[in-house]
């Protein structure tokens, strides 16, 4: 087998080895079908893809720089192809990248252009729009815009609870995100019922073991020991010490490395 038949399965074992948490394994395997797919992918369509999964890869695992420079090429790759739905998943992904650097106005920019697009897109999926409104709102968040960030947020937690194919994470990352931009917009009330839902959904189904789920916890501890929730408050940091103690770079998975919750103050 040569050719785009042997790249493909290449990066299907890349992104397999990814979802194991073999983050090692992943890496060399989707580098190896980057460099097929520029032997073999004349029109750029999967290469693009190849770069898309290694972007994400990098920016889970704090390449940031790395990820930014494969997304700006799969970028290149799907304008040349004129496609508007994967050009919007590369903006979307830009933007989250520029969270990761705390550069807010650009990811800003980035996850609004993906959030148009998706809106306007037939072929967008669910997954799609919430990912680029949750990119815009924290964003907003770090421009220290909570008040839009709130309404953005607000409508997608909506959405995301309205149609039963969401699976539960999006929706606890939703509904923290809501949550946070609540308590700093000055609704220290529904800013509690929000997290509080939010770190219960993640817990069961990140696990112990998630890095996100641990800076998840470390948010939400900062917020009840701010609101004097003292009782809770040490529950929740018993919770910390627990996870910190199994947390594992090894269980990174893209899905959960891309929140973006380090970019939150």
């Amino acid at each position: 087998m040569t050719g785009l038949p042997i790249a493909r399965l290449y990066w299907q074992l890349g992104m397999s080895y990814e979802d194991a948490g073999e983050i090692g394994r992943a890496d060399a395997t989707l580098q190896h079908a980057e460099a097929l797919f520029r032997q073999s992918d004349s029109k750029g369509g999967e290469l693009a893809e190849a770069l898309d999964s290694l972007a994400v890869l990098d920016g889970a695992t704090g390449r940031v720089p790395d990820a930014m420079k494969e997304e700006l090429e799969a970028l290149q790759l799907r304008q040349k192809l004129g496609n508007r739905l994967l050009m919007a998943r590369s903006w979307n992904t830009l933007g989250a990248l520029a969270l990761k650097q705390k550069k807010f106005d650009q990811a800003r920019a980035f996850s609004q252009k993906a959030a148009d697009e998706f809106e306007g897109n037939k072929d967008a999926t669910l997954n799609d729009k919430l990912a680029a409104r949750y990119g815009l709102g924290m964003a907003l968040c770090g421009q220290k815009d909570y008040t839009t960030a709130v309404s953005v947020l607000k409508n997608a937690v909506t959405d995301a609870r309205s149609m039963p194919s969401v699976e539960p994470i999006p929706i606890g990352i939703g509904e923290f995100l809501l949550g946070y931009a609540y308590w700093h917009s000055g609704d220290a009330t529904d800013a509690g019922i929000e997290m509080k839902t939010g770190v219960n959904t993640l817990n069961a189904q990140l696990g112990w073991g998630a890095p996100s789920y641990v800076q998840v916890l470390k948010i939400y501890a900062k917020y009840l020991h701010l609101t004097r929730n003292v009782e809770e408050a040490n529950e929740v940091d018993r919770r910390i010490q627990q996870a910190d103690s199994v947390v594992s770079v090894g269980a990174l998975q893209s899905s959960a490395g891309v929140f973006g919750f380090d970019s939150l103050r």
